[in-house]
């Protein structure tokens, strides 16, 4: 099979920034990576939630994805310790299900402020910092968190599927245009993890799977050097094949579902 990235096969020389460490998805991927004897650096608002998980066992690096304040001094820090991880997660997202009718302008913009806009506060400056200092024996890697609600249009979910749809488009921008300065991007498509988020939902979820398990699949994907890994497949590749129909096709056949 194709390869668009170098797989990740030994992590015990890898310095990994887990940004979103603080539960769900990134808190079990933290824990997988511990145990594979990755050098650890962690990031997210709530700084005592980080203390309680991590305060042995990881470098903790408290930062509001949304303030370029923060950002800015989160990354002089690391550009001055000579400390720049040659490894990122991006899992930060917020999710407020609802209506169009319903959704308030402020809080949805507060919203894609963080799931969007917020990704364009760091990934140009790791990534300009990445080029300029180039690695001799391996990749530098960015690994972009989607969902499966960006392959389609789906009822209430119009901000969230729309920060999903854009962060995965650059994933596939991005991707493109570093692989020639050794950077590898990947694309983590999950469906429903049981998180904080999915906890507001108040449907029945199918194949809703733990933030462990999440956290293996991811790991399992970036082994296998694919730039895409989504998971669960009899769900994700549902959503392709969906994705795969002519529009007005799916539209009808949503409206149905509906």
């Amino acid at each position: 099979m194709f390869r668009s990235n170098t797989p990740i096969t030994d992590w015990s020389d890898r310095h990994v920034w887990i940004i979103g460490a603080s539960e769900g998805i990134g808190l079990a991927l933290a824990q997988a990576l511990k145990l594979q004897k990755a050098q650890l650096t962690v990031s997210a608002r709530n700084e005592k939630r980080l203390q309680q998980e991590f305060s042995d066992k990881a470098r903790i690096l408290p930062m509001d994805v949304s303030s370029n304040e923060d950002v800015s001094k989160v990354m002089d820090f690391l550009v001055q310790q000579e400390t720049v991880p040659d490894t990122v997660f991006w899992l930060p997202a917020v999710y407020h299900p609802g209506g169009i009718l319903s959704l308030d302008p402020e809080a949805t913009q507060q919203r894609l402020h963080t799931n969007l806009l917020s990704a364009f506060n760091l990934f140009p400056r790791i990534v300009r910092y990445w080029s300029s200092n180039p690695l001799i024996k391996k990749q530098y890697h960015w690994s972009w968190f989607s969902s499966l609600a960006a392959y389609r249009g789906l009822p209430n979910a119009s901000d969230y599927g729309a920060s999903r749809a854009a962060i995965s488009h650059l994933a596939q921008s991005s991707h493109l245009e570093l692989k020639r300065h050794n950077i590898d991007i990947s694309l983590i498509s999950p469906g429903f993890v049981n998180t904080r988020l999915t906890e507001k939902n108040e449907f029945k979820m199918p194949l809703l799977m733990s933030p462990k398990r999440a956290a293996q699949l991811t790991l399992k994907g970036l082994k296998s050097g694919n730039f895409e890994t989504h998971f669960p497949k009899r769900m994700s590749l549902l959503f392709k094949f969906l994705n795969i129909l002519p529009i007005d096709l799916y539209l009808k056949l949503m409206r149905v579902l509906k």
